[in-house]
């Protein structure tokens, strides 16, 4: 024998069905009933815990059911349960006035259907769209008509529920819910007639009962929700004419007529901050939560925010026996199907989405089965390249997909697919050439001005033709792309690519491509602060040049040397090699690379303090560069000119040049030049006395430097801020920025830079007084501009010391110190030789009396 319903379970079933919280059904009965006549909260929640075997007044059961809107069937069957007498609500005297109204004609007949399905478990976010539909459909207006727009998944028909429930007490003639997805229209208007006590079946055809229905909506304050709606054929005959009844549509249609003036809202993915995150601690234990919130929030990014996936997700991680979002998250990536989890009980991401697409014509399920091969946002002319399909048609294809909400356009005006869309579309039947000729165009555009906007399809399709074995057209597409990545600052990604492009080059055992491959390796390992692994790179992509007899190669390569050389100190090395790559240079005719070469030349140069001839070598160079329009060549060589003329002390020259340099790199929108051209102009600044513009513009320099990844401008600009707050007697903030400077350098292993910025910490301990840390900075650099050759590192750091002797009463020691320092820095020209002169003048001829 069945067992029979107990009161709690009807109870929850009713209260389930009205939406409403204990304590608003409490507020309710007080409304009706007056305050007096209140049920309280406790009471109801306490019968809702099954915690009453018989509640005590069954006048308080009615008054509730009376806020439920109960039919008289449902109070009797509530009143049964609860083990009270039926009273005759039709007849017996009410114990409270009032109490049986609900239930006496007309006043039943006059209660207003209530149709909308039961809210959505674990409901969050679209709080936005949540009001403003509320406000438009609660309003007095006329015509009010709302659309709620999106693709599956979003929680189209969950937020109309959401809706229907919260403006339950604003529609006196009751809330209307149609799924269209399963009704025609004569249908639905019968459905419509019948809640109102009416019979449409007399009148067969649409038109009639169009007509009738309008009749009897014109004068209802209604809300008429119209889900799942597909086209105009099914809205159409059910719209009510002006007047209070409001209509509320679901659709993924964005080109439905019928929507023409009405109030469109468009559902998007959930918000990753918060909403996720809301909708786990909904199904998921709190302290599982809180222990997987990592892992939770990173599954919610793969799954796209949308709410239907993290609602499957979040049941399967509860239920499913041994599972946590670490288990999943790792799962995901790796199925070959990953939907195939995404799957629980009749919930399925994947027939949403098949649902979604079943209106699509052949055309568009073609091209969104191709557009599932893009990464990313895209651009309708890349697709009918890789479609080979004229612009037009593709166009009007993607227009359509837009139109079935498969496609958002986002502001840079690109479509994009959900990647959880797009792995349903990889899901779909695949034509052998797209992805042959998705690597064929994306590879083509590797080396134009394109690579930086379709940079992503680019890599994409390079993994691509890893997984095809097409070997040229990976080592083609990542020699051409790595300089634009070199420009812009991505070294790690470039030395990723490269080393992949290098695996298929052994391989293939081709050895001009790989000397390519490895030369590039050898400047992006250099940007990344690994000289020793760009010195390997650099050596053998060299032999590898010779030994295939390739000069125009080997110059190259032999500049990379000479700078990387000029890094670490060994200036006659740097000097060697630039000889060499100045003689094959010229011999190939590359005039670019012979000026980069005198470009070295000069640093090298200046190094030694033969500022004339640097000063012939830039500007040698500089002629080139301007003749052949080289932008980041011209700013390279205005930097060194700039720098030659600051060390003279000539800084109104050395700014003109810092600053058309800096406008030239903006016009690029490098942002290593940029940070370098600031750097400079700071340094200006700051000999001038001008701190706070040169604050100013280190900062701007470490920002830009931070942003894109470029470690050695970082320890610079932070080296440059120390100065800046050293002068302005900043000191625990000039401390912080050359302990970061410190740090930094001190991992790349450049010497000279290391002994330039502990000179410059020494300079800063030195005006605290702070002797001991000062004469350690001193001692540091001095011992390594002796070991790597540092010429322009050694003087100075002399100069430090012997000021460090003096303070401490030692003035033979300094006096010694001070002249070491002065003869070094005449032998190379620089301009604090003097300085260091005047200084020694001033010390004591013999020593302080102990």
């Amino acid at each position: 024998m069945e067992q029979q319903p107990t009161f709690a379970n009807l109870l929850q079933r009713h209260v389930a069905q009205d939406g409403r919280y204990a304590r608003q059904l409490a507020a309710a009965t007080a409304v009706r009933f007056g305050p007096a006549q209140q049920v309280a909260h406790s009471t109801i929640s306490r019968w809702l815990r099954d915690g009453a075997q018989k509640p005590r007044s069954w006048a308080d059961i009615v008054k509730l059911a009376a806020v439920l809107q109960l039919s008289p069937d449902d109070l009797q069957a509530l009143l049964q349960a609860a083990g009270h007498e039926v009273p005759d609500v039709l007849v017996d005297e009410p114990p409270i006035p009032g109490l049986f109204d609900p239930w006496r004609k007309p006043e039943w007949e006059k209660l207003p259907p209530f149709q909308a399905p039961p809210k959505t478990p674990g409901f969050v976010g679209q709080t936005s769209l949540l009001d403003s539909a509320a406000r438009y459909l609660g309003s007095q207006g006329q015509s009010r008509v709302c659309c709620l727009l999106g693709m599956a998944g979003l929680g189209k028909t969950s937020l109309a529920a959401q809706l229907a429930y919260q403006l339950k007490d604003q529609f006196p003639d009751g809330i209307l819910w149609l799924d269209l997805a399963h009704t025609d229209p004569l249908a639905a208007q019968q459905a419509i007639a019948e809640a109102y006590g009416e019979d449409f079946s007399s009148y067969p055809d649409l038109g009639t009962r169009s007509s009738q229905l309008r009749a009897l909506l014109a004068h209802k304050d209604a809300l008429l929700v119209l889900d799942h709606a597909q086209n105009d054929a099914q809205i159409r005959p059910l719209l009510p004419p002006d007047g209070p009844c409001a209509v509320l549509i679901t659709s993924r249609r964005h080109d439905l007529a019928t929507m023409g003036s009405a109030r469109r809202l468009t559902l998007l993915p959930l918000n990753p901050s918060a909403e996720s995150v809301a909708l786990f601690r909904h199904f998921l234990d709190k302290k599982n939560v809180e222990a997987e919130a990592e892992p939770l929030q990173l599954l919610a990014d793969w799954l796209g925010q949308l709410p239907l996936a993290l609602t499957i997700a979040a049941q399967r991680l509860k239920h499913e026996p041994g599972w946590t979002a670490a288990h999943l998250l790792t799962r995901l990536p790796q199925a070959e199907r990953p939907l195939d989890l995404l799957v629980w009980g009749d919930q399925s991401v994947r027939q949403q989405f098949a649902d979604n697409c079943a209106a699509l014509g052949a055309a568009e399920q073609q091209l969104l089965a191709l557009l599932g091969n893009f990464p990313g946002p895209f651009l309708p002319v890349h697709v009918a390249a890789v479609a080979e399909r004229p612009l037009p048609e593709v166009e009007d294809s993607l227009r359509q997909l837009f139109n079935q909400s498969l496609l958002t356009l986002n502001r840079q005006g690109r479509y994009e697919l959900h990647p959880l869309l797009r792995l349903y579309a990889q899901e779909l039947p695949q034509q052998a050439r797209w992805a042959r000729q998705f690597v064929t165009h994306f590879s083509r555009l590797a080396n134009q001005p394109e690579a930086a906007s379709e940079q992503q399809a680019i890599v994409a399709a390079i993994a691509l033709a890893e997984r095809l074995e097409l070997a040229e057209a990976v080592e083609t597409a990542v020699l051409n792309l790595t300089p634009h990545l070199q420009r812009s600052g991505q070294h790690d990604l470039a030395g990723q690519l490269l080393r992949r492009a290098e695996a298929v080059a052994r391989r293939r055992n081709n050895l001009s491509g790989l000397a390519r491959i490895l030369h590039l390796s050898g400047f992006t390992a250099m940007k990344q602060g690994n000289p020793e692994a760009a010195d390997g790179y650099y050596e053998e992509a060299l032999a590898l040049a010779k030994s295939i007899g390739d000069p125009g190669q080997t110059a190259e390569i032999l500049h990379k040397l000479s700078a990387l050389a000029y890094r670490r100190g060994r200036l006659e090395e740097t000097e060697q090699f630039c000889q060499e790559a100045l003689v094959l240079a010229r011999q190939v005719k590359n005039h670019s690379l012979a000026a980069n070469v005198l470009a070295n030349l000069g640093l090298v140069e200046a190094a030694n303090g033969r500022f004339a001839q640097a000063v012939t070598h830039y500007e040698e160079a500089l002629e080139i560069a301007r003749q052949l329009k080289d932008q980041a060549l011209i700013i390279n060589i205005l930097q060194n000119l700039g720098h030659v003329h600051e060390q003279r002390g000539d800084y109104a020259q050395a700014r003109a040049f810092y600053e058309e340099g800096l406008a030239l790199a903006e016009a690029q929108k490098d942002p290593e030049l940029r940070s370098r051209m600031l750097g400079n102009l700071g340094a200006v600044a700051c000999h001038l006395g001008n701190y706070a513009e040169a604050t100013g513009h280190f900062r701007q320099g470490l920002a830009l430097a931070e942003a894109n990844g470029l470690t050695i401008q970082q320890y610079r600009q932070q080296a440059n801020l120390g100065e800046a707050a050293m002068l302005r007697g900043q000191f625990r903030q000039a401390n912080t920025h050359y302990r970061e400077a410190l740090a930094l350098v001190r991992a790349l292993e450049f010497p000279e830079d290391l002994g330039i910025i502990l000179n410059q910490a020494g300079e800063c301990f030195l005006k605290q007084e702070s002797y001991a840390e000062a004469e350690s900075a001193f001692q540091e650099a001095r011992q390594l501009s002796e070991e790597k050759q540092l010429t322009r590192v050694g003087p100075l750091s002399l100069f430090g010391l012997a000021r460090v002797a003096n303070n401490r009463g030692n003035v033979a020691q300094a006096r010694e110190l001070g002249e070491k320092s002065r003869q070094q820095l005449l032998a190379i020209g620089h301009r604090k030789a003097e300085e260091v002169w005047w200084w020694l003048q001033e010390l004591p001829r013999t020593a302080a009396p102990e």
